[in-house]
């Protein structure tokens, strides 16, 4: 059985989800200009736009994988404020607070997640 989460263990999870939605957000505007189309240019070889282009797909697709880590932040927030934080959506059991240390988005609990995968 995991016991459900105390109040200095929600401020610190709290302040883990702000500051983990600013990184993220940072991390979205520095690689903005990045995910532009690559621009024919006169003086770059077949060979080199390829290569340009496919470091901006890797680049595309971890700004994917960052927009929708930054959506299950922003969810998490939410459930924060909602006061159902730290439940698990599938089984409404508490999610172990190592589990939200490390994830602290994690809207899941292990099993469940386990399962969902």
């Amino acid at each position: 059985m995991i016991d459900e989460l105390n109040e200095g263990q929600l401020q610190a999870l709290a302040a883990s989800l702000a500051e983990l939605e600013q990184d993220l957000q940072a991390l979205l505007t520095a690689t903005a200009t990045g995910a532009q189309p690559v621009k024919l240019k006169d003086n770059q070889g077949r060979l080199s736009r390829m290569d340009e282009m496919h470091n901006q797909s890797i680049l595309i697709a971890n700004r994917n994988v960052t927009e929708n880590r930054l959506k299950a932040v922003r969810q998490a927030r939410r459930r924060l404020e909602e006061n159902c934080y730290g439940c698990c959506e599938a089984c409404d059991e508490p999610i172990a607070h190592a589990r939200l240390k490390a994830y602290p988005e994690a809207s899941r609990c292990i099993e469940c997640q386990s399962m969902a995968e």
